[in-house]
């Protein structure tokens, strides 16, 4: 028998009937239809699988466009937050300047630099969301916390040398202890109780008897008692080698060791010790030598 005339017959028997279907094919007909039957398998196999690697390839970046979304956020939340700390710092250091220059006392750090506000890389104010895409990253994380670093570091010299400036002031004499006018100046003057002349240490200030009489800057008592041609006599010092006297009281009212304030009240006036009359001796000394109180009356 020829190849060309072989056939397969295909017998389908039901299992509830007694009858069968008979099919005859050509062995080439049957030949292309296994051949056609593979290249379907092949072609639904290499689709399926290109399917899969396409779906995994979209589920890997929709999660890498999350966790990339979350860290900018988290970036964005960092660098806002140094933006912030960072201008709050500049400016307590301006408050800090304005409150030295009411105070007239210059504290110049490194004013030669402009504010990081201005060579920031969000120098127009916007949000660090909102300046746009391309920009940021490590560095710029890194830029904030090296000024904020710098910023911080000059807020605390210039808080330190603003409280050291504010101690001096408190502590520097200013102004007169009682509010009258001076009847007798500081040097060399005529001895009120004879000829000739005699240097005079301090001021006389007018004053009633009995009126309080007030510390001309914060310090401690460091004598309170009588003492010779001062008569009742009260001495504060005030640190940097700087006292005041405060002499011919009628009475005092402060102790040794005592830390009063400026105005505080030390005693009354009177005209105890070498006085014509009701006043006050007021005397500022610098290393225990007498200056003129005028340098000092006002400020």
């Amino acid at each position: 028998m020829r190849t060309e005339n072989v056939f397969y017959t295909l017998i389908i028997a039901p299992a509830t009937s007694s009858r069968f279907y008979k099919i005859v094919i050509h062995h080439r007909h049957l030949y292309g239809m296994l051949l056609i039957g593979l290249i379907l398998l092949g072609v639904l196999s290499t689709t399926g699988v290109w399917v899969m690697r396409r779906a995994a390839a979209l589920m890997r970046y929709a999660r890498m466009e999350r966790e990339n979304e979350t860290l900018r956020r988290e970036y964005f939340a960092q660098l806002n937050a140094l933006h912030s700390r960072l201008a709050s710092l500049e400016a307590e250091a301006h408050r800090m300047r304005e409150t030295a220059r009411e105070m007239g006392i210059t504290l110049d750090e490194d004013e030669g630099n402009a504010p990081v506000s201005s060579r920031s890389p969000h120098a127009n104010g916007r949000s660090a969301e909102a300046t746009g895409r391309g920009k940021g990253g490590p560095h710029e994380l890194q830029f904030f916390a090296e000024e904020i670093a710098r910023v911080e570091a000059t807020v605390k010299t210039l808080r330190v040398r603003l409280e050291h400036e504010r101690w001096r002031q408190a502590r520097t004499p200013r102004g007169w202890p009682v509010p009258g006018g001076l009847n007798d100046r500081f040097g060399i003057r005529r001895d009120p109780f004879g000829d000739g002349y005699e240097f005079h240490t301090g001021v006389d200030v007018e004053a009633r008897y009995g009126e309080p009489v007030r510390a001309t800057a914060e310090g401690r008592v460091v004598f309170a008692a009588y003492r010779g041609g001062y008569g009742r006599l009260v001495i504060l010092d005030h640190g940097n080698g700087i006292t005041t006297f405060y002499g011919h009281l009628s009475r005092i009212t402060v102790r040794v060791g005592q830390s009063v304030k400026r105005g505080h009240i030390l005693g009354r006036a009177g005209s105890t010790g070498r006085s014509t009359g009701p006043h006050v001796h007021y005397e500022v000394r610098v290393n225990d030598r007498p200056v003129n109180p005028l340098r000092f009356a006002g400020g």
